[in-house]
């Protein structure tokens, strides 16, 4: 049997286990993979940056989105060859991150994350919402302020997209009123 890992789920020198992970790319489990691209990007290890532009061929969009947000929260220009041609894909959450991902790198395609803040895909306008708010660029204030009156829900007990763009409104430092200022 193999023993625990300590409680913060890293080995005993306390660092995370980036090689561990970028094993994990390789996981049939679409979740998983997903899942690992995106906490990849949140460590910010150099060492992902070749598995994940790998990943951007992934053969399912949602671990595409998540290596591209993770190449973008690294910040290494490299990546952005390999992250233009997904600006070219049908998928609008695709493009949403891969417009978030280059803006993050310094090729400024703001527009292409709130343009689809208007889609009638509740999926889609709550993508450019979290990467608004993730990418953290106050020109977004602007875009998001219309949609303190849209309900609309990905499913039954999701917050509302009124409630997503507060919460992003406020990240950005903006009180809509109905949250306590931030301090």
């Amino acid at each position: 049997m193999t023993p625990p890992l300590p409680p913060n789920n890293t080995p005993e020198n306390g660092t995370p286990d980036i090689e561990g992970a970028i094993r994990l790319l390789q996981s049939e489990d679409v979740q998983l993979r997903q899942f690992i691209a995106y906490l990849l990007g949140r460590v910010g290890d150099a060492r992902a940056i070749e598995p994940l532009i790998d990943a951007l061929r992934d053969e399912h969009v949602g671990v595409r989105g998540a290596a591209a947000n993770a190449l973008g929260a690294i910040g290494d220009n490299s990546a952005v060859p390999y992250i233009l041609p997904l600006l070219k894909e049908n998928n609008p959450q695709l493009k949403v991150w891969a417009a978030y991902a280059l803006t993050k790198l310094g090729h400024d395609r703001f527009d292409l994350i709130v343009e689809p803040l208007g889609s009638k895909d509740v999926l889609v306008r709550r993508s450019a919402i979290l990467a608004l708010e993730q990418l953290g660029d106050r020109r977004a204030v602007e875009y998001l302020l219309p949609l303190q009156d849209d309900h609309a829900r990905r499913f039954e007990g999701d917050t509302t997209i009124a409630e997503a763009a507060a919460k992003a409104l406020a990240h950005l430092g903006y009180n809509v009123g109905r949250l306590p200022p931030r301090s």
